[in-house]
């Protein structure tokens, strides 16, 4: 009797444990699965590729400030300034071609040159003796790089003329060089003596770019060999998208002496991809390289017609009007 009431009493006990819990007898606990890893919320917190739509690209903050020549221009706008707010992030407002002055920049601080029309092509006999008084003529007397390696003037020192009319753009050069030296041809004349042009066709559109834009022409020009085993040829170095030979440069030399050469070329305007208009202006300089010691190209000399030039800095090169 005992027993059977011990036995009522844990029976009755369990049964009131389980009326407290409110769950129906025989069920067991169930949870809904989850999807994902373990640390999935975790993981979407700190992905912040979802923070960005992926059609939406971030802006890019210029870390860089704009560059200014070292000139007053009476005619451009105040440098654009920061703005801030407080839901908007810095913005630097770089200088390019689109944001530069709309009126016409003041002209370059190093050199403006001028080149008249010509109504009679000149002869291509190496000597611009029979237009050079129908023109300008000037000199070449900055150094581009390589003054360590220079003498005097008779190691080198250069004069050049120029002018233009529909069709082609005219270069003649004089050049004192005590020794001339030019084994190269194509895209290596630069290595040996010779002589080139840069000339900048968008100078308005992009007056304060400062490095190279498909805009910008590279234009080597050589005499050949004094042996004619090297014939004279041009060569385009920029833009490097259409580097090559140039057979359509019409050269034309003369070795007046031992220690003066003269090249005279016509340039077709169809290189640089436009019509020239009287009032045009270019960005323009012209240089002249000279190599005695062919081994290495640091040990070359380069003279220019613009003061402080970089050759792949247009905002250093000159400026050329084109007169009529």
């Amino acid at each position: 009797m005992k027993k059977n009431t011990i036995l009522l009493s844990s029976l009755l006990i369990c049964m009131l444990l389980l009326t407290a819990c409110n769950l129906p007898f025989g069920y067991t606990i169930s949870r809904p699965a989850v999807d994902g890893t373990p640390n999935a919320t975790l993981t979407a917190l700190f992905d912040t590729s979802h923070n960005i739509p992926a059609t939406i690209t971030p802006p890019l903050i210029a870390t860089s400030t704009a560059f200014l020549p070292t000139m007053e221009l009476a005619t451009a706008t105040p440098e654009p300034t920061l703005t801030e707010t407080a839901t908007l992030a810095p913005v630097v407002i770089v200088v390019t071609a689109t944001t530069a002055p709309q009126s016409a920049p003041a002209v370059r601080s190093n050199a403006q040159l001028y080149a008249n029309y010509l109504g009679t092509a000149p002869v291509q006999d190496g000597t611009y003796a029979e237009w050079v008084d129908k023109t300008n003529k000037y000199t070449m007397p900055n150094f581009a790089w390589g003054k360590a390696n220079w003498v005097n003037h008779a190691d080198l020192e250069g004069a050049f003329a120029v002018a233009w009319d529909n069709n082609y753009l005219y270069l003649g050069y004089k050049i004192t060089d005590d020794i001339y030296h030019q084994p190269y041809a194509g895209g290596n004349i630069y290595n040996g003596d010779s002589v080139e042009v840069l000339l900048d066709t968008n100078l308005l559109g992009d007056f304060y770019t400062t490095s190279l834009s498909s805009d910008d022409y590279q234009l080597g020009i050589s005499a050949g060999s004094k042996s004619g085993d090297i014939e004279p040829g041009a060569y385009l170095f920029y833009p490097s998208s259409l580097a090559g030979k140039r057979s359509q440069v019409v050269i034309s030399k003369q070795f007046e002496s031992a220690t003066v050469y003269r090249i005279e070329a016509a340039i077709p305007w169809s290189i640089y991809g436009i019509t020239p208009s009287a009032g045009m202006r270019l960005g323009f300089a012209v240089n002249v390289n000279d190599n005695d010691n062919v081994d290495s190209y640091k040990k070359v000399t380069m003279l220019s017609s613009a003061a402080g030039l970089s050759v792949f800095n247009p905002t250093t090169w000159g400026e050329l009007v084109l007169v009529k």
